[in-house]
């Protein structure tokens, strides 16, 4: 197994260096990368970060096979996105079930060739309503939508303008788009403004892309700045929402129920891949707007339409988190307690502003050792590192669910910080 200078080595050589080469042989790059991925797995790192086989649902408690060992384990997980845990509801999986024998586990077809099944239609409909938009479109995947949104809106005399650590599908949607882009500083505001007062008259449409609550680093968008800033350049606003929707809010309703700003995005993306539980994306805007993207989507319209199943499932899972506010109470109240005792235990943590809380842990030479001991302590977290997030800021991330008890946060903390002093961070 590894050594900690064997893990220390593998954290020095960041995951961007295979994306290129110069060869004549297509797959050079490729075979470089298998060749460090069988140098990890060999040290049995690899299976720990990214292998681990699940033996039941993904949940606060899971059972996995390690694949290098093949040891059969229990251990706690801060890595589901599945908030309030709505994916292990009986109510939302007799929905399913009944989906299934209603119609199939899948749905074939694109909607322009086969239609659109009663289950997404009315999905759509709950989402305008709930977002009090006039429709909706929804895609398979969030990605799929950020990508699809994007490249449908953006010509080349465009700008976007996005938060530098927004999720990978918009910086992608961005680059297939081919228009203009600027990045600012993660959620700087008057950074962005700046921008916009210098450029704004080069280009034709302007359009502002950030996420709602940041997936990595857990905190939330400045709404109000952003909207003041659009609205002073004649500028679009695009908010990804996907981590919003069920967890923050009164009602749980995301970013703008969060700061009482009803309709202030132009473009509310969000997905069902996080509180509710399974797959999916889905835009909502005015009229023009989503008509226009239902034919000019490619995202959209040369693919096949999100499961009837699944459609049912998330129509419960939101019915229940509209309808049942316990679950995000008690989502926040182990956000809450968690983050309150990594503080107390010394660590870096930011404000609390969502159910994400990143530890800063700084230089990569300590995370892969610092991951690879919780992992064998029995706890599971994420990890990001360069170039997901910039040199010597590499992160843990826990993100809470509702399911986690208050022994499986005290626990969790308590190794952290006994594992934090035997490696010495800092």
């Amino acid at each position: 197994m590894a050594t900690p200078s064997d893990l220390e080595r593998l954290a020095s050589i960041p995951l961007d260096s295979f994306e290129h080469t110069d060869s004549r042989n297509l797959f050079e790059k490729c075979e470089r990368f298998h060749a460090y991925a069988s140098s990890v797995r060999e040290l049995g790192a690899f299976q720990v970060q990214y292998r681990i086989e699940l033996l039941g649902p993904l949940d606060a408690r899971i059972t996995v096979r390690d694949a290098f060992t093949g040891d059969v384990k229990e251990m706690i997980c801060f890595d589901s996105n599945s908030y309030l845990g709505l994916h292990l509801d009986p109510r939302v999986n007799e929905a399913v079930k009944k989906a299934v024998d209603d119609v199939g586990f899948g749905t074939p077809s694109a909607q322009v060739l086969g239609g659109t099944n009663r289950y997404l239609r009315a999905l759509e409909d709950r989402l305008s309503e709930l977002h009090k938009r006039e429709e909706t479109l929804i895609y398979p995947s969030g990605y799929q939508a950020n990508v699809g949104i994007l490249t449908a809106l953006m010509d080349p005399g465009d700008l976007a303008v996005v938060d530098h650590v927004s999720h990978a599908s918009i910086h992608d949607g961005v680059r297939y788009a081919g228009c203009r882009s600027m990045e600012f500083p993660y959620r700087d505001v008057d950074a962005l403004d700046a921008l916009l007062a210098e450029h704004r008259e080069e280009v034709n449409g302007v359009l502002i892309v950030t996420d709602g609550m940041f997936s990595m680093h857990g905190g939330l968008a400045d709404l109000p700045g952003l909207r003041r800033v659009a609205d002073a350049h004649d500028a679009r606003l695009m908010i990804d929402d996907a981590h919003s929707l069920g967890v923050i809010g009164p009602t749980g309703l995301g970013i703008e129920e969060h700061y009482d700003l009803e309709g202030a995005v132009d473009v509310l993306m969000g997905t069902f891949s996080k509180a509710p539980g399974a797959a999916g994306g889905y835009v909502s805007g005015d009229s023009a707007l989503i008509e226009y993207l239902r034919f000019m989507s490619r995202g959209a319209l040369f693919t096949a339409t999100l499961p009837a199943p699944t459609c049912a499932g998330v129509l419960e899972s939101i019915r229940i988190m509209h309808e049942e506010p316990e679950h995000r109470e008690r989502l926040w109240a182990n956000a809450r307690r968690f983050h309150a005792g990594a503080r107390a235990a010394g660590l870096e943590v930011p404000e609390l502003e969502s159910p994400i809380v990143a530890i800063q842990v700084g230089d990569e030479k300590w995370l892969i050792p610092l991951a690879f001991a919780l992992y064998e302590a029995g706890v599971k977290c994420g990890i990001a590192r360069y170039p997901a997030v910039p040199h010597h800021h590499s992160i843990l991330r826990f993100t809470m669910n509702a399911r986690h008890t208050e022994a499986d946060i005290d626990h969790t903390l308590e190794v952290l910080a006994s594992l934090w002093a035997q490696l010495g961070i800092g």
